[in-house]
């Protein structure tokens, strides 16, 4: 009697646990079958995560005098020509520091040596140098490809304050404020994202920046495309960078997204399938405005296909597309 009357409880029980996989089980092991989806509005931004090269045309200056420093102008201040950047007093005799020497070396006869310590043209004060200086210029940054800039680091730019300078020493330079350069590479298949004369935003990690396209090329690895960015914008370090993660964003707008895999070609036109409310799919031609190689935004509601002067239907808010439709 006992068995029996615990029944009622086992059935309810066993109800509930088969409710439970209904609702949350089922959906989730079920989802990865969906074979379409609802069109919805959304952010699309198109995007290049890579290492710039900051390219600048700048002048260092090296010690001529041993002693110590007494800086008058502060890191990233712009000086006319003529300006007293800092003075060094008394101290004897003594030995370039190796981090210095390095610097040094790679400039070779292109560092000023200076005893009056002013600006001999007008620009931005930096305290910072890698030696770079003369080897990578606008005028000859062309020269180089990715096997070259992949080389480069941030961490051969040193901090040139400190309270002891050795004659022949890199002290300071001066950094045209005018306009500099980043030299970034992408990958090849993504290289017609960039066309000369194109605005590009420039994400650093701590500022961003407007862009003008300077130059693209094919590099000669064969796996990359060289995009040399222009700016003219302020950026407070941009005088101190040498290499560094950057954001290229090319295109970034809110519209309506479908993904990549749900689009198909019918007679040369491109399109989607939509779901009929009863049963079946209709082509259905879209336009594409943009795409992050995952997702695209389209045109919304109609189009107007210049090639042809006709209007088109098209995909709308809400309407429910095939994933991957077969050709």
């Amino acid at each position: 009697m006992k068995k029996i009357r615990k029944s009622p409880i086992v059935l309810f029980m066993l109800a509930l646990i088969l409710l439970y996989v209904i609702i949350y089980i089922v959906p989730s092991v079920t989802g990865a079958l969906v074979s379409s989806y609802i069109v919805e509005y959304g952010e699309l931004k198109v995007a290049d995560e890579v290492t710039g090269y900051l390219v600048r045309n700048e002048q260092v200056y090296t010690a001529g005098t041993t002693g110590t420093a007494n800086r008058y102008i502060d890191n990233g201040t712009l000086v006319r020509k003529g300006t007293t950047v800092m003075e060094i007093t008394g101290g004897a005799d003594g030995e370039i520091d190796d981090k210095f020497s390095q610097i040094v070396d790679r400039l070779g006869d292109d560092a000023i040596l200076t005893s009056d310590y002013a600006a001999t043209k007008g620009g931005v004060i930096s305290y910072y140098a890698d030696g770079y200086e003369r080897r990578i210029r606008p005028n000859n940054m062309k020269n180089g490809g990715y096997s070259y800039y992949s080389k480069l680091s941030q961490d051969s730019v040193q901090n040139l304050q400190r309270d002891t300078v050795v004659r022949g020493e890199p002290v300071f330079k001066v950094v045209d404020r005018t306009k500099w350069y980043i030299v970034t590479f992408v990958p090849k298949d993504h290289g017609a994202r960039y066309k000369t004369g194109q605005d590009v935003i420039v994400e650093f990690e701590d500022g961003t920046v407007d862009a003008e396209v300077h130059s693209v090329t094919a590099d000669v690895d064969g796996e990359h495309t060289r995009v040399i960015l222009a700016c003219s914008n302020y950026y407070e370090k941009y005088m101190q960078m040498r290499a560094c993660p950057v954001t290229l964003v090319t295109y970034e707008e809110r519209g309506l997204l479908v993904e990549n895999s749900s689009i198909t070609k019918e007679n040369g036109q491109l399109g989607v399938f939509v779901k009929k409310k009863t049963s079946g799919s209709d082509f259905v031609p879209i336009k594409v405005y943009a795409t992050d190689g995952v997702r695209s935004l389209v045109a919304d509601t109609f189009f107007d296909d210049a090639e042809t002067g006709k209007r088109y239907d098209t995909v709308e808010i809400y309407d429910e597309v095939l994933k991957e439709p077969k050709n």
